[in-house]
């Protein structure tokens, strides 16, 4: 009776040890099932994945010691084709970084010589406005001379006549002033535009690419975007769908003129006013984080009129994941 309870025994050993292999291979069944369908190893390591299915299809018409070490085989192929794909993986990973960064080179490359030019565009007009300047004077010191020679010679002008050559000096002077005013708007659009151009030349930091709207987006102390901005927003649109996958901060800076209070609350309205417009041109709101950082990170001096336009800013940050 006893040793028929020992055989009894035993067999359900047995058959609890051949239940244990069976999960044992199943569990390595389901792993190569898993690893083989997940998408971004799908095009990776075809070689080391046939030979790890073979393996494990082996298993199934084997036993004793020989399916242990066959089993461990089997592992063993499979581990290998998991570190094979992920090797490739993240080549190709590197590889498709690395051309969308000679990209953005690329770009920043052509933004700093069109700003080479528009450098060049100015000191040229410059040269021209200042030589008509002095051309202008020199009339107007010749005329003036004529003119005084002329009350001289005619001893009989009446007081009339006088007073209009007077005026005619005034309106000389005026019409000076007006070229020099002028000249200063050709000035101020010529460095609107260079700071435009600055601006929307990417660049990396910690956190990510930045992309840097400048003072041109907004009016003064206004959170509305400007029509040409609007119209001209197709590079920030560019930037953006190069990396679909990242998610987007977008920081509101302002310089120190007005109150703290003020200049955070401006801020945050014109970080909110960037993401509208990118939401509705189509980028996903939930990839969008606005935040209004106020007065408080300046990149230049706020003493000065540049520096305080510098300030006034909006980054649109590309975030590293």
């Amino acid at each position: 009776m006893k040793r028929l309870i020992m055989f009894l025994c035993l067999i359900l050993c047995l058959d609890a040890l051949a239940a244990k292999k069976n999960l044992e291979l199943e569990a390595l069944r389901l792993e190569f099932d898993n690893f083989i369908t997940e998408e971004r190893y799908r095009p990776y390591a075809k070689t080391e994945k046939a030979k790890a299915k073979s393996a494990i299809e082996g298993l199934y018409s084997q036993s004793g010691k020989v399916k242990e070490h066959a089993v461990f085989m089997a592992r063993h192929q499979l581990m290998t084709a998991k570190m094979r794909a992920e090797t490739e993986y993240l080549k190709d990973q590197i590889q498709a970084e690395d051309e969308q960064l000679e990209v953005i080179n690329i770009d920043t490359l052509r933004t700093e010589a069109a700003v080479a030019r528009l450098e060049a565009d100015r000191a040229q007009l410059m040269l021209s406005l200042q030589a008509e300047e002095v051309e202008r004077e020199r009339l107007q010191k010749q005329q003036a001379l004529e003119l005084a020679s002329q009350i001289a010679n005619e001893k009989e002008m009446t007081q009339a006549e006088l007073e209009a050559a007077r005026e005619y000096a005034r309106a000389q002077e005026r019409v000076a002033e007006l070229a020099k005013q002028e000249a200063d708007l050709a000035f101020e659009e010529i460095d609107a535009l260079r700071r435009q151009l600055e601006s929307l030349a990417a660049r990396e930091t910690v956190d990510g690419l930045v992309m840097t709207l400048g003072d041109f987006v907004f009016d003064s102390a206004s959170a509305n975007i400007k029509q040409t901005a609007v119209d001209n927003f197709g590079k920030v649109l560019e930037f953006i769908d190069g990396y679909p996958d990242r998610s987007i901060r977008i920081e509101g800076h302002t310089d120190s003129s007005g109150s703290e209070s003020f200049n955070l609350k401006l801020s945050q309205e014109r970080a909110d006013a960037v993401k509208a417009l990118l939401v509705e041109y189509g980028i996903a709101a939930a990839r969008i984080e606005a935040i209004g950082m106020g007065e408080s990170l300046p990149v230049a001096d706020n003493n000065s009129e540049a520096g305080k336009a510098k300030n006034r800013r909006v980054d649109v940050i590309i975030l590293n994941n």
